[in-house]
């Protein structure tokens, strides 16, 4: 994987997380703010992952 495209994909995983907690903060009820954590969790997993290539 060429280093822009790598750059480009860490980004997009770093917005997406960001997004996933600042709805996860908004969340009204405890259910919808846990799985928007957890989803969050995961997306942190793999961002973590392609930092130690």
């Amino acid at each position: 994987m060429s280093l822009t495209l790598h750059k480009q994909k860490m980004k997009k995983l770093n917005k997406k997380y960001a997004d996933l907690m600042r709805q996860a903060q908004q969340a009204t009820g405890r259910k919808e703010a846990v799985g928007l954590i957890h989803k969050a969790a995961k997306l942190k997993n793999k961002f973590d992952q392609h930092e130690m290539m």
